[in-house]
Order: C-alpha cells, then structure tokens, then sequence
C-alpha cells in the first residue's frame, strides 16, 4: 500500500525519487519513467517497474550526464514510448545545454533496444528552427506518436513560456514532424500560463491535462478537449475534486494512466516537497472518473483505495 502525503520507497528500501514523467505498460508491467528532482545532486532520468502499481522495483539510470550526455547541462521530462516501425524504445525529453550553448531548451531523443538501459543520444532539434520549448510530454496512439510542448517566441528569445503546441512525430520517433496545433496562449486577457501537460483519449475524445505556470509549486489541474487533435479545443475548465481543493491536493499534475481492466483511471501527481517545504512526500497516485464526460479526481489517504 502506497500513502499519499508520505515519501515512499522502492522494493530495496530506497526512497523513490520520480517526478516528470509518465508510464508505459508492456505485458502486464507498469514502467514509470521521470527524472531525480532531488536538490543538489547531478540530474538523472530513472525507470521503475511495477505489475500492482504499489511495489515498484527500481531498474536503474537510464540517463545521467556521462557518455553521449556529458554535454546536457539538465534532461528532464523524459517520456518513453516505442516505436512500431523500428521496435525500439525511444526517451523524448526536456533537455538543456551545459554552458548555454544554445538558447532555452531543445528536444531530445535517445534510442535503446531495450527498456531498461542501454540509451544512446540519437538527437537535440528544436521543433521549428526558431521555437525553443518548455516542459513536455508525449502521446502515443497505435504507431503514431506526439509532442506535446510548451513553446517560447518565434527568434529564440522571450518571453518564454507562451503557448502549447502538438507535433506529430516521424515514425522512428526521432523528430517532431508536422504541427498539428498551436493555442492556449497565456498572453491573451485572463488566460493562465500551463505546462506539465498529457493527454489521453476516452470515448472517441480527447481529453488535455495541464498544470499551472507556477514553477515548482502546486496548483489546479485544468482540461480541455477535442475530438482531434488538431482541434479545435474547447476552453480550458477546472477538473473537479472531491472533496473540493484549490491545488489538486497540493500537487502538480503530471500524468494520468489508463489502468488495466476498466474502471477509474489513475491520476499521477507531484509535489515538490523538497523545493516548496509545503507538505510531505512527492508522489500521489489517487483515482480519476469520468461523469457525464467530466473528469473528477477524489482524494484517498492511500493506494489502491480501500
């Protein structure tokens, strides 16, 4: 059994330590990807595995800043898929340079033929020639893969952090290809800036998770949904909580999992304990239903409820 408001740990007794990331699920095992947010410490993206969710075995570094990512000044967001076309697995991540060498962020990608180790860089681009990014995830439908992305200013340059787009990804999973949107600008009158975004799709919809611009600290967890992902998408709304909360439970949206065999979905949420000093523990795992097609998170002392 998992608590939420404690620091938990692995199968050998290890703290967990796994933010920014997201989940894939390979015969029966759950693979949970993110990056060590750990103050004061060289970065380095993790892999644990679980078959129950609650018992999570860790499987080792998949990337520290060493070898091919010696020159990675920071990596984090990391999200993992595989590419059908190739049969490789792909880490797609937030990556910055050591010594600013380039401007902001670009997009990673490192390659391995296995899950679990293995990972070589395969690339650094920024999705357009003039775009540096922010905080992104990845969405994989059937052989097709996406970016999700936090865009800065056309002419690398601020302000940063202005809107989010989806690329689609060419099929090996190396590169952003064409974008199919760009939106939820934070300039326009009342609107918020967002990141940590994810998305998935229920009933022939899709539904786009997302944080607040607020740095390390927690806060609403906001949706909205389309039925392509092109769009058009419909206006931003609070996702409701039971009980009521004005920060998701004191957490950061990070991701939400299908689970295996139907019922409620799996919100995944961060607190950034270690860096705000509000709360215990960094990692929630609390269910997500759906009524009448809106999505509610409601809190429980622990995982799974009961």
């Amino acid at each position: 059994m998992l608590r939420n408001g404690e620091v938990w740990h692995d199968t050998d007794g290890n703290e967990i330590w796994c933010n920014g990331g997201q989940m894939l699920v390979e015969n029966g095992t759950y693979f949970w990807v993110g990056y060590d947010t750990g103050p004061d410490r060289p970065w380095r993206v993790v892999l644990y595995a679980s078959r129950n969710l609650v018992d999570w075995t860790f499987r080792g570094n998949l990337m520290t800043q060493a070898g091919d990512f010696s020159g990675l000044g920071w990596a984090g967001r990391p999200g993992l898929v595989r590419s059908p076309a190739t049969g490789r697995y792909v880490i797609i991540f937030e990556a910055d340079s050591d010594r600013r060498a380039w401007f902001r962020h670009k997009v990673g990608y490192a390659v391995s033929d296995r899950i679990d180790g293995g990972y070589r860089l395969a690339g650094l681009e920024y999705p357009e020639p003039d775009r540096s990014t922010g905080d992104q995830s990845v969405y994989q439908e059937g052989a097709d893969a996406y970016l999700l992305t936090v865009l800065d200013s056309p002419g690398l340059q601020g302000p940063i952090n202005i809107d989010l787009a989806i690329y689609k990804l060419t099929p090996d999973f190396l590169h952003a290809g064409e974008k199919l949107y760009e939106g939820l600008d934070a300039r326009l009158p009342g609107a918020r800036g967002n990141e940590a975004s994810h998305i998935l799709k229920r009933d022939g919809t899709y539904y786009w998770f997302m944080s607040g611009l607020v740095s390390w600290n927690s806060s609403e967890t906001q949706y909205t949904t389309a039925v392509s992902l092109r769009g058009p998408w419909a206006p931003l709304k609070p996702v409701r909580t039971d009980p009521a909360t004005p920060d998701s439970y004191n957490t950061q949206h990070d991701f939400v999992v299908p689970l295996a065999g139907g019922g409620p979905y799996l919100y995944v949420g961060d607190r950034y304990s270690q860096w705000h000093g509000k709360g215990t523990g960094r990692n929630f795992f609390l269910p997500l239903t759906f009524e009448g097609g809106e999505p509610v998170i409601r809190w429980v002392d622990s995982y799974p409820p009961g």
